[in-house]
């Protein structure tokens, strides 16, 4: 091993040009550290990393075309009512549990 990573110019799926045409700003590498393939652009300031992935195949190409930059509104919006359905089972559960144990208080008081 030479280093912590390499980047990935050609691979047997063609993920590496393939990539470029959803973004030429992006690239891959294979992290030998985390075990894994990397995509990273140019285009980002700071930390290039935009995903990790275990393996270069189909996959890596559809998560691109999602995470663009161009979709970030609708990616937050999406996070956003997400987010809003676990908070609405989380109170859910909590209301549930409330009920069963004052239904249980209430059968051993009586």
């Amino acid at each position: 091993m030479i280093g912590l990573y390499h980047t990935v110019k050609g691979d047997l799926f063609d993920i590496a040009r393939r990539l470029k045409e959803v973004d030429k700003d992006y690239f891959i590498v294979y992290s030998y550290r985390d075990n894994r393939y990397e995509v990273h652009s140019k285009g980002n300031k700071g930390n290039t990393l935009c995903f990790a992935a275990p393996r270069l195949d189909e996959r890596v190409i559809v998560k691109a075309r999602q995470t663009r930059r161009e979709r970030l509104d609708s990616l937050i919006a999406e996070a956003e009512r997400d987010n809003e359905l676990v908070k609405r089972e989380a109170v859910y559960q909590t209301v549930k549990k409330i009920e069963r144990g004052a239904e249980a208080a209430l059968s051993q008081g009586g």
